[in-house]
């Protein structure tokens, strides 16, 4: 076997929600990382469901188009 092959890994890796902007100490490869959303923050962990879109794709694309004036 090949030897100092696996990456090493950090006990201490920081980890940091964009979403809320929580950080928690998780193992991992990478001394630092972020994620979109973690599990405080996330609709199936905690919960509450995301306000639905009123309108289709086209309608919401042409308010878009109407704001901006082309």
């Amino acid at each position: 076997m090949k030897a100092d092959c696996h990456p090493t890994m950090h006990k201490d890796a920081k980890t940091t929600c964009t979403t809320c902007g929580a950080t928690m100490a998780i193992p991992s490869t990478v001394k630092e990382q972020t994620v979109e959303t973690c599990s405080s923050c996330h609709p199936v962990y905690t919960g509450k469901q995301q306000q639905e879109r009123k309108g289709g794709r086209i309608e919401r694309f042409r308010k878009r188009a109407e704001k901006k004036g082309t």
